[in-house]
């Protein structure tokens, strides 16, 4: 190489910088050294050039980044759901429209009733008990409190009516009798709801009465209540004409459904709701519409105005964002109609407390 030229180079073994200002006063082995260092450079900055310029040019995969957005679907813009865990579901495709630490432990409360009611809905498919026989009340109701049909240790009542009592008021003490009527005495009915809640799959949850009142080791989630509520809704949908009562009449006593949303929203037909102090207010809300059915979760509630207003407002956004299922056809000028085969419509009864 010829002339001057000016180049820096800083070895990386001995940290000595060596600048060049031309060849004078240097012999044929130092300017060799030298050109070699600096064509060594440049390969080595073309090398990194060209590395970068491929991993520049590779196709960006976007779709775990879509599928993580998904996972979590939110409500319309500008609402805020203050509800400790919430799950919303499109019940016919299986689709979780809404999701909100739907893992997180909590006391289910009054949802306890509903694997209480799966296990009495059982029995009677299994021909075990019915409606109409009279059972007779013992001394535990007496020990229960919160909500209660009051009925009175040595009387009789229907299961048929504790079934009611305990979907519509939320009647702890109708519970009590009913398992154990139906378990043989309280602690095996308790037993088998364990039991049952494993064959659902609601591993996260485990139960210690048939009420739902507060008690050590009583826990469950979101999740597992959304399942406990679909595999409920599916194998007995003549239950819900039992939770869409809009009041029962006891004796000269009648309560109204502690399912505030039933004649206010339209298309709700149940499902139940809860409250226990430390845990907040509950509900499980699921309604019908165009041949889809969602449910809605929602856990732990500041208020009980909270839980109702929150869920209607999460089961009206999901019913904007789902289309008409398929399987639903039209007659003119009315409601579509479930095609043959699709979930067995409210108002048909496959027996149990729609008959009795």
């Amino acid at each position: 190489m010829t002339g001057p030229f000016l180049f820096h180079y800083r070895s990386p073994a001995s940290g000595v910088g060596l600048r060049s200002r031309g060849v004078d006063g240097q012999s044929k082995t130092d300017r060799r050294e030298a050109l070699e260092r600096m064509v060594h450079l440049k390969r080595s900055l073309l090398l990194l050039a060209a590395l970068l310029a491929i991993h520049l040019l590779q196709p960006v995969d976007l779709s775990a980044a879509t599928r993580k957005a998904k996972s979590k679907p939110k409500p319309k813009a500008g609402t805020t759901i203050t509800a400790q865990s919430v799950l919303v579901m499109n019940m016919t495709t299986g689709d979780i429209l809404y999701a909100k630490n739907p893992d997180t432990p909590i006391a289910p409360a009054s949802l306890t009733k509903i694997l209480s009611l799966y296990l009495i809905y059982e029995a009677l498919g299994e021909g075990r008990v019915r409606t109409t026989d009279m059972v007779d009340v013992g001394a535990r109701v007496s020990q229960v409190n919160g909500s209660r049909m009051r009925i009175r240790p040595g009387t009789q009542i229907a299961l048929g009516d504790l079934m009611k009592g305990m979907a519509v008021l939320s009647a702890n003490d109708a519970s009590v009798a009913a398992a154990e009527y139906v378990g043989g005495d309280v602690d095996e009915f308790v037993r088998r709801m364990n039991a049952k809640a494993l064959e659902l799959g609601m591993l996260a949850s485990h139960f210690e009465n048939p009420s739902g009142l507060r008690e050590d080791g009583q826990v469950t989630t979101a999740r597992d209540i959304l399942r406990l509520s679909c595999a409920y809704i599916r194998r007995f949908p003549q239950s819900l004409q039992l939770h869409s009562l809009p009041a029962f009449q006891y004796g000269r006593k009648t309560g109204t459904n502690t399912n505030h949303l039933l004649e206010k929203a339209p298309f709700v037909d149940g499902l139940k709701t809860g409250h226990v102090a430390g845990a907040g207010y509950h509900l499980v809300l699921t309604a019908r519409r165009d041949g889809t059915r969602v449910v809605v979760v929602v856990l732990g509630s500041r208020t009980s105005g909270a839980r109702f207003r929150e869920a209607r407002m999460l089961l009206e956004d999901a019913f904007r964002k789902i289309q008409p299922h398929p399987s639903a056809r039209r007659v003119a000028g009315g409601p579509a109609i479930p095609a043959a085969g699709d979930e067995v419509p409210v108002g048909r009864s496959a027996g149990g407390v729609g008959d009795s």
